[in-house]
């Protein structure tokens, strides 16, 4: 079974991905700040990551850089999950090494899991 790691300090956002991903088949964790985030990245080991960036402690972007710095997760699939729509964001993401973006009012549940299965190849 394939393990998301959820970073959302949204209680009910967390969980409804949580929900909606464990019916879709994969096994979840959730995080709810950056440093958490870290913490749990390295000790649950992700096959991805869906990632808030407006998250307390250390923001979404710094949790992606310092990911995406680190030999043994950089492999790890990032997802970003945001309100932010401002280009500056998603290039900043981009540069960091992203594997997708979404706006959360854009996108449905169904949405996201498909974004997930595609990325893992399912």
């Amino acid at each position: 079974m394939k393990k998301i790691l959820i970073v959302e300090d949204d209680n009910i956002l967390a969980k409804a991905f949580t929900i909606a991903l464990k019916d879709a088949g994969f096994d979840t964790m959730v995080a709810i700040d950056g440093e958490e985030a870290l913490e749990k990245v390295r000790n649950f080991k992700p096959d991805l990551i869906l990632l808030d960036l407006i998250i307390p402690i250390k923001s979404g972007e710094d949790v992606l850089a310092e990911i995406k710095r680190d030999d043994e997760l950089k492999n790890i699939p990032v997802l970003v999950s945001t309100v932010k729509s401002d280009t500056d964001s998603i290039g900043r993401c981009a540069a960091l090494g992203m594997r997708g973006y979404f706006i959360k009012a854009h996108y449905t549940l169904d949405d996201i899991i498909k974004e997930v299965k595609k990325v893992l190849g399912e």
